[in-house]
């Protein structure tokens, strides 16, 4: 019950902290928001928590709102605009990449050792979910953006785009990123489950995302 309330937290914090941006600096201000929301899912990725007893790696909501992001901005700018919005967020993780492979590299201080181990283990055995991070979020956002655009062309409706990219859209992303991070180290079973849980909670962000998209679309 406390991590369905902490990820709640997080959904809220996040689509606040874009439609906030959105409002007051329009298509720049979603520019921010997804340099900010890449880095942070770059650090949220690399815990994991447990569901059903099955192992899945955090930050639903931070990279749920970054679909998000994208759909705002093909509702309001066209499927054009999302170019820079792409380079943000590649730029943004490999920033976030060298940062934390020069901290990993630094030699440690004998002042609290224990935990300057730690840290550098957390990086050095995740590099595979976030390689996994990168690649599904990049393609999720190009896959979003293309059945967004003609999902828009088809039936202008904000909700209908939105649900049905989303479902769409998350199926596929979790299917990426279970496999890439975690084939061949789990159970068949245990990668079933994985993408099924994710999906099932990213999928109820996404739709939940609809509210913020609506509002931010009618009131720019």
């Amino acid at each position: 019950m406390r991590n369905i309330i902490l990820i709640i937290i997080e959904v809220v914090i996040s689509y606040t902290l874009l439609s906030v941006l959105s409002k007051k600096y329009k298509t720049d201000g979603i520019y921010v928001y997804a340099i900010i929301a890449t880095i942070i899912s770059s650090i949220m990725n690399l815990k994991t928590i447990s569901i059903m007893e099955v192992s899945i790696p955090i930050g639903f909501g931070i990279t749920t709102s970054l679909l998000i992001g994208a759909n705002i901005i093909i509702q309001k700018r066209g499927k054009e605009e999302l170019k820079m919005y792409f380079l943000l967020i590649i730029l943004s993780f490999i920033i976030s990449y060298i940062f934390i492979n020069i901290s990993v590299k630094l030699d440690n201080s004998n002042y609290n050792l224990l935990s300057n181990i730690s840290y550098n283990n957390i990086f050095k055995n995740n590099l595979r979910m976030y390689i996994a991070l990168i690649i599904s979020i990049i393609f999720s956002i190009w896959l979003d953006s293309n059945l967004y655009y003609i999902i828009k062309k088809l039936k202008n409706k904000i909700i209908f785009s939105n649900i049905f990219s989303i479902i769409i859209v998350e199926f596929f992303e979790n299917i990426v990123f279970v496999l890439i991070a975690f084939l061949l180290e789990k159970e068949p079973i245990d990668l079933f489950l994985c993408i099924i849980i994710r999906y099932i909670i990213k999928t109820i962000i996404g739709l939940f995302g609809t509210i913020p998209l609506y509002i931010i679309n009618n009131n720019n």
